[in-house]
């Protein structure tokens, strides 16, 4: 739901008219409303997984005003929703006023559900020189459409063509850092929000924002630095919370990231995401008891429409491995593959091999990693993750034979992924040797796996000297030059 919307919902004059349409219902008394409010409470209703309840504000809606334009729209959407792509478009074709701005915007999606972003552009640009009044809003909700259907570039042309001709439009500022969020293109972003947060220095969501593009960019404890201005001013903001407890978790502060989620769980007891978050989190702390209650929430607040469940349920298969529940591992396992209709994404058969070497397979477990590899289409990453999971399951003379095999073919900047591994491996092994020649090259490779790998070994000490403490328990003193 954007923003907007979610404002409007909690707009008084909405929750006043709702409340009008509730209390007759519930004394069974007629009920008189205009259309366009009938269709704001069943679109409310649907925000809501009110289905039925939105039907009835509709039928109401359609009896009382047959004609008008709003009750068509949303059943239209209605039925694009389900993918009954057909039926919307009859219904679309149906409105008697196909310039109205909702009918435009309706066949702008039923365009792009059609697999026709550029004639969806091509309708808004012809339909936006015929508007008279409101061309900038029309131009700005059209933007939205195409980024809620994930279209960036072309929400970026239509920026462009808001900026040229209604550059002091109110929310052309909005606009253009959603869509170089969108792009990823964070410094941009960045930029824009300094100079919004110098005329606006309270809005938390500007604040929320940067935090997001220093994520972006894997600037944790600069995102840190951003969001806590945005607790200071609403210390109880939900998402903020969630960009800290991202933060920290992968500045490897694990407690800490933990504790926020049980916060927000209280306070959002049926949000599945923060359930499933908190499940990886405890995890990497290795409490796979935990995770694997908490894993079961997220499951349970994860309807089985959501695309998330998915992922859900691949880490529940993660979970109850470490377990050694190996039956209900790939019990879940099975259960995403079936949700995806893909049984031969190689990402299945990589957990598929990792779980098997959990349970000491390893005949099994090579024929799902040789399976993977042989279908990649990027081998380069296939073969780093099968490293990592003989790595993860304690294979160490495995993982090193993969990892040292990658290093060899992969030079340079993609090469040096493996070093932090191969120093965990080789301190596995007790090789101390090659422990020292690859710790010390870690830092440089991968800071955060470097920090998340070696963590518990060096408390209270930053990742750049773990060597320098390496080197002093090997020989009882410290290295004399450190280059």
């Amino acid at each position: 739901m954007r923003e907007e919307d979610e404002a409007y919902f909690k707009d008084p004059e909405f929750l006043e008219y709702l409340q009008k349409y509730e209390q007759a219902r519930e004394n069974n008394e007629p009920v008189y409303m205009d259309a366009e409010e009938l269709t704001d409470i069943a679109e409310f209703y649907m925000t809501q997984n009110r289905e039925e309840d939105a039907n009835q504000a509709i039928s109401l809606a359609l009896s009382l005003h047959p004609d008008s334009v709003d009750p068509q729209i949303f059943l239209a959407r209605q039925q694009m929703f389900h993918d009954n792509l057909d039926e919307s478009i009859e219904i679309a074709s149906s409105i008697p006023d196909q310039n109205d701005r909702e009918t435009i915007f309706l066949w702008t999606e039923l365009l792009i559900r059609s697999e026709k972003p550029d004639e969806a552009l091509q309708l808004i640009v012809l339909k936006f020189e015929e508007q008279e009044e409101e061309k900038a809003m029309f131009l700005y909700d059209a933007a939205c459409i195409f980024i809620d259907y994930q279209h960036y570039e072309i929400a970026d042309q239509l920026t462009e063509i808001l900026e040229k001709d209604f550059p002091k439009y109110s929310k052309l500022k909005k606009l253009k850092i959603d869509v170089m969020m969108f792009l990823e293109k964070y410094d941009e972003a960045i930029t824009l929000l300094q100079r919004f947060l110098e005329e606006q220095p309270y809005n938390t969501t500007a604040w929320r924002t940067i935090a997001e593009a220093h994520v972006g960019k894997s600037n944790f404890m600069e995102a840190l630095d951003s969001v806590e201005y945005c607790l200071a001013i609403n210390p109880e903001n939900p998402q903020a919370l969630m960009i800290k407890a991202h933060c920290l978790f992968h500045m490897n502060h694990l407690d800490q990231a933990h504790e926020i989620y049980l916060k927000l769980q209280k306070n959002i007891p049926e949000d599945g995401r923060l359930y499933y978050m908190d499940a990886v989190t405890l995890a990497n702390m290795e409490k796979f008891d935990a995770a694997r209650e908490t894993i079961a929430k997220a499951l349970q607040y994860t309807p089985n429409e959501d695309e998330d469940r998915i992922q859900v349920l691949m880490h529940k298969a993660y979970i109850e491995s470490k377990c050694h529940n190996i039956n209900e591992a790939l019990k879940a396992l099975e259960d995403a593959m079936l949700l995806h209709k893909n049984q031969e994404d190689i990402e299945y058969h990589l957990l598929m091999g990792e779980i098997l070497l959990e349970n000491n397979k390893e005949k099994e477990a090579a024929e799902q990693f040789e399976f993977a590899y042989n279908k990649s289409e990027n081998k380069q990453q296939t073969l780093l993750t099968i490293g990592i999971a003989y790595a993860e399951t304690m294979h160490y003379d495995t993982a090193v034979t993969v990892l040292e095999s990658y290093a060899k073919d992969y030079k340079g900047k993609d090469g040096v992924i493996v070093i932090p591994y191969l120093a965990y491996c080789y301190k596995k092994i007790h090789d101390q040797e090659n422990y020292l020649k690859y710790l010390r090259k870690a830092v440089s490779a991968d800071r955060e796996i470097t920090e998340f790998l070696f963590a518990k070994d060096y408390p209270s000490i930053q990742p750049e000297e773990y060597y320098l403490y390496a080197f002093k328990n090997a020989f009882g003193r410290f290295p004399e030059a450190w280059e």
